[in-house]
């Protein structure tokens, strides 16, 4: 039982005299956020996710818009690389605000040539209580046998 009763001392001696050390002779007033949530408020509070709805695929026009991560028969793609593939696609396109034509990218391949697909993307702002209230669904562009169409 003293071994434990040694051990917190020792550590809650450890501690203080780090935040004490900190405070005094660090710059930024503390050497770990000990005693803040800085750590925490880095996050973004917007957030902005986005999916792609696929309407044709080849020949074949399918009967609702269907997100292209259910279509896995068709692009035989792991989903976290089809994940990663759509986040990359919607970056590099907002690269190129005025021309969204430039994109070059490996994304118009996923699909067989006369697919159709339109780009989305999701806001939500977590720095609101009711952070589903805040969500916005926004269009970003078409594709039309591997043609960008902007909006």
């Amino acid at each position: 039982m003293r071994f434990y009763k040694n051990f917190i001392v020792f550590w809650a001696v450890f501690y203080f005299a780090i935040a004490i050390i900190g405070r005094v002779y660090t710059y930024k007033k503390e050497i770990f956020p000990f005693f803040r949530w800085s750590l925490y408020s880095k996050t973004p509070n917007k957030l902005v996710y986005p999916y792609v709805l696929v309407n044709k695929v080849g020949d074949s026009v399918l009967p609702k818009p269907t997100n292209i991560l259910d279509l896995y028969s068709v692009h035989d793609l792991a989903l976290t690389d089809l994940k990663l593939m759509v986040n990359n696609f919607y970056y590099d396109i907002e690269a190129f605000p005025g021309n969204k034509n430039a994109y070059q990218g490996v994304f118009l391949n996923v699909l067989p040539k006369d697919s159709e697909f339109t780009l989305y993307i999701k806001e939500l702002d977590l720095s609101v209580e009711d952070y589903k209230e805040t969500e916005k669904h926004h269009q970003v562009l078409n594709v039309k046998n591997n043609k960008i169409n902007p909006n």
